[in-house]
């Protein structure tokens, strides 16, 4: 159940097709991640007589003040999310082509009010979790992978050097939210998800693109090659450009182990509020 100003779809999109799977999103579909405060999930939808698979994802409940904040002051992420994905688009920045954005769309069967973005379900084989953190990738492309490592780092430092050159702040930018697969034509595509928190027409300088980029890289090593590859293109000196990465990738540790150390007694006091 909705209204005509709490929804946008894609042209070519059937409205019933997807307030259908909207409407049994919590009975069907596959998780794509493990649920978490928002579930993201994969479904197969009908398209032109042809079957396609979509990508669902359904927000958090928002919190009180957070609904007064959406109702007057702020778009909501869902709404974000796909009105970014296509001013990436428009600007030849790769992300899962999105589809529609549904905002209280409210359940038939629970009246339960949701938010909704829907994108198409993109077939990757790793994230930057595999090329900056060295966990494993799948078996079918690892050896691939290991001997083509270099030129995956040095096309994803294009890619983000252009992504700054563009004026695109993408607050997320973490290893997680960069899918990575092998195009035809033998690059690789790095496409951007979880879009919701996004600044465009921005003017970045070295350390506000630096800072930028300290959560997608955990090892010393892979911020050198990053250095060496962004201070070439930035044309600045490598040591300049190291020294302001490396810096901003250990004060990012930092907070995260300040973050993980007092999670307990944070744990603790909540459910005492409780």
């Amino acid at each position: 159940m909705i209204s005509n100003q709490d929804y946008k779809i894609t042209k070519g999109y059937d409205i019933d097709v997807l307030s259908d799977v909207l409407e049994n999103f919590d009975k069907s579909g596959t998780f794509v991640v493990p649920e978490g405060r928002n579930k993201i999930k994969k479904f197969l939808i009908k398209k032109d007589g042809k079957e396609e698979e979509i990508n669902i994802k359904n927000f958090a409940k928002k919190n009180i003040i957070s609904q007064i904040i959406y109702k007057y002051f702020r778009d909501s992420k869902a709404k974000r999310s796909y009105e970014y994905a296509k001013r990436l688009l428009e600007k030849n920045i790769k992300t899962p082509n999105p589809i529609a954005y549904f905002d209280n769309f409210i359940n038939k069967e629970t009246k339960e009010k949701k938010s909704f973005y829907i994108s198409e379900e993109l077939k990757y084989e790793f994230t930057c979790r595999e090329v900056f953190w060295d966990e494993k990738p799948p078996a079918e492309i690892e050896e691939v992978f290991l001997n083509e490592k270099g030129k995956i780092i040095k096309e994803f430092v294009k890619f983000t050097f252009d992504l700054h050159e563009k004026g695109i702040k993408f607050e997320d930018f973490s290893p997680g939210n960069v899918l990575i697969r092998r195009e035809k034509n033998g690059e690789y595509g790095f496409y951007l998800v979880d879009l919701n928190r996004m600044t465009f027409d921005k003017n970045m300088g070295l350390w506000e693109r630096m800072k930028n980029v300290s959560k997608m890289i955990e090892f010393k090593k892979y911020a050198e090659e990053f250095s060496k590859e962004y201070a070439k293109l930035y044309k600045k000196p490598y040591d300049k450009v190291f020294k302001k990465l490396y810096y901003y990738i250990t004060i990012h540790k930092y907070k995260v182990w300040i973050k993980d150390s007092t999670r307990g007694i944070r744990q603790m006091f909540k459910f005492r509020k409780s």
